[in-house]
């Protein structure tokens, strides 16, 4: 939309069939990234990262984790719009089962755009791995938080150096990881962590222990 949402022009990608999130560059509002989780139901489709230079006349699919894995979180470094982290989610839902994670969901960083990408490893699990939700502390942006679905050692995850290496600090995921898994850090206090659960969830130690927000909450 150019109006404000008076009107639309559809820009493409219909056959991610679904959009995790969209990123726009804060100097270029022509380029942008989107994360394209991809069909539901079936593998193939457009998947992964794309990217466009022209406002959404054309894209190019600069992250491509599989037919089977797509991408449904970006994050962009507020000091740095070439730094973006990206969430890969390996899943498929068929009539009498769902696969609801698998070796090639993880967390992706590129440091120029787009261009290249490495997948973050320095203590997260690598295998067998479900939803992932991650967010950048406002309060600091060197310190991530991932909390992460996975067969072996399943937790909440902080990292003090952009990604590079990750201690876990508990065993909290939320209670539906495979429809929730969303976190967001506190702008102010890069301690204090939030989790949409079914009764959404705070951490005010870095992850290490987690409390039902509520009307006690102390702040």
């Amino acid at each position: 939309s150019e109006d404000g949402g008076k009107s639309w022009a559809n820009m493409g990608l219909g056959e991610s069939q679904q959009i995790g999130e969209i990123v726009v560059h804060p100097e270029n509002p022509d380029i942008v990234w989107v994360a394209a989780y991809g069909p539901h139901r079936q593998s193939g489709g457009e998947r992964g990262v794309f990217k466009t230079t022209d406002g959404g006349e054309s894209w190019e699919n600069v992250l491509h984790p599989s037919d089977h894995t797509g991408v449904w979180d970006l994050h962009m470094d507020p000091r740095d719009p070439d730094v973006l982290y990206a969430v890969a989610h390996q899943r498929q839902r068929y009539l009498s089962t769902s696969v609801t994670g698998g070796d090639e969901s993880g967390i992706h960083k590129t440091t120029d755009g787009g261009v290249t990408w490495n997948r973050l490893k320095g203590g997260l699990p690598q295998e067998m791995v479900g939803r992932i939700g991650m967010d950048i502390s406002p309060a600091d942006p060197d310190v991530l938080y991932a909390i992460v679905e996975a067969k072996e050692e399943k937790g909440t995850y902080r990292s003090g150096d952009a990604g590079a290496s990750w201690t876990k600090m508990s065993d909290y995921i939320t209670a539906y990881p495979f429809y929730m898994q969303k976190i967001f850090g506190d702008t102010e206090n890069v301690d204090r962590v939030y989790a949409m659960d079914i009764f959404n969830q705070v951490s005010t130690d870095g992850g290490k222990t987690w409390a039902r927000m509520g009307d006690d909450f102390k702040h």
